[in-house]
């Protein structure tokens, strides 16, 4: 089967951030552009967390873009904000935004998975990753750990950490949740990517959550609840979040696991399946052709909104055997 794998380069990113559009829309267009290059950098490693870094995606962007900003230049200063995935296999669309922002290369970002290239999982070794990302469960310990860090040596800045529903289920979050609340370490913000899927089920069916809120805000902490792909209301959130200091504060996000590619959504997949067959791997050639067509069918949606001109593209697919070692396989 003869296709492309295209990647919209980042001087193209670069013009989208400079248009004078409202914020949410160039939220909108960004996200699909991250969500056609993070499918893209995934099809070419061969291997990838496609469902999750989509669900994650529009959080990323509203974080990365246009509320917590670190941009190259602020990365050695110790009073930026930080920003880092606990559930660090989402990191393909982390990746794709670092490099929207000039913090990755486009030679790095084509090598996902690969030796030279990007780790499978985050890796303070690479420009922009502020955590490494080993066991699941530990995210909301390190946010609490760099918040007294930075105490200790009188610097500003808020610690965000985007974690999973699933490891939720980890024991250590509820020792981290009680303990960043008695010590007041209220700079903490902490957004759970709520897609209700953990790996290839339902969380509700491995260990049921039950009513977070409630046990959440038990511990001390402020909680909001909100859908993960309205950027109004994140915004609205962070918004409230930064007026809030007696406190650390906890997003819930509402997010759908696969969510940009209609046939990787898990409400849809799950009402024929028992199992979300979206979570590991790289999608098959044809697979991969229609959601990559998806997307730029919604991407030109948006840009004839505003009458804007279509995006250039790279074709990034090697039309040759490849031998390389990879990183990691799941």
């Amino acid at each position: 089967m003869i296709f492309k794998i295209l990647f919209i380069p980042r001087r193209e990113t670069t013009k989208i951030l400079k248009l004078k559009l409202d914020n949410f829309f160039k939220a909108k267009i960004l996200a699909v552009i991250n969500r056609i290059n993070t499918l893209a950098i995934i099809k070419r490693a061969g291997s990838g967390h496609v469902g999750t870094s989509f669900s994650a995606m529009d959080i990323f962007t509203w974080v990365k873009y246009f509320s917590f900003v670190t941009l190259k230049k602020d990365l050695k200063k110790e009073e930026r904000n930080i920003f880092f995935s606990s559930k660090g296999h989402d990191v393909p669309a982390l990746y794709s935004i670092l490099y929207s922002l000039k913090i990755i290369s486009l030679d790095k970002i084509l090598k996902l998975r690969r030796i030279s290239g990007l780790d499978g999982h985050p890796d303070i070794s690479i420009s922009g990753i502020e955590a490494n990302t080993g066991s699941l469960g530990m995210g909301i310990s390190k946010a609490k750990g760099i918040v007294w860090s930075k105490r200790y040596l009188k610097k500003k800045g808020q610690v965000i950490v985007l974690i999973g529903d699933g490891e939720f289920q980890e024991g250590q979050i509820f020792e981290a949740l009680q303990t960043t609340a008695h010590q007041k370490l209220n700079e903490v913000i902490v957004i759970m990517d709520h897609n209700k899927i953990q790996s290839s089920q339902y969380v509700s069916k491995i260990i049921n959550l039950r009513d977070i809120e409630k046990k959440i805000a038990s511990f001390g902490w402020h909680v909001e609840r909100c859908n993960g792909h309205s950027f109004k209301e994140i915004n609205k959130v962070f918004k409230k979040f930064i007026k809030i200091k007696n406190k650390p504060k906890f997003l819930i996000a509402d997010t759908i696991k696969g969510k940009g590619v209609s046939f990787m959504e898990h409400p849809k997949v799950m009402k024929k399946s028992s199992l979300y067959n979206w979570h590991a791997g790289a999608p098959g050639d044809i697979d991969f052709v229609i959601a990559q067509e998806e997307l730029l069918k919604k991407l030109n949606e948006l840009l004839t909104l505003k009458k804007l001109k279509s995006l250039k593209t790279l074709d990034i697919y090697e039309n040759k055997k490849i031998n390389f070692q990879s990183l990691e396989i799941h």
